[in-house]
């Protein structure tokens, strides 16, 4: 069974281990990312200029939801 709970990595990036196996799939370093939103530049980028397969795009979607439910003030 796969871990869909998040946890803290560091500041706000908050990833669930399923997510870390995609990032280390791509050998993207997650831990080098100082928030959500430079991660998900970061993503966008890779998604945007090469042919990947969907997990990643699917990865960046759930993070960009995760960053506006949670970090955006309304």
């Amino acid at each position: 069974m796969e871990n869909k709970f998040v946890k803290k990595i560091k500041n706000d990036l908050y990833l669930s281990d399923s997510d870390i196996e995609i990032l280390d799939k791509y050998e993207i370093d997650y831990l080098k990312f100082k928030s959500v939103k430079e991660l998900m530049f970061y993503l966008e980028n890779i998604v945007r200029n090469n042919d990947v397969e969907d997990d990643l795009e699917e990865l960046l979607i759930k993070l960009s939801e995760y960053n506006y439910y949670f970090q955006t003030n309304k």
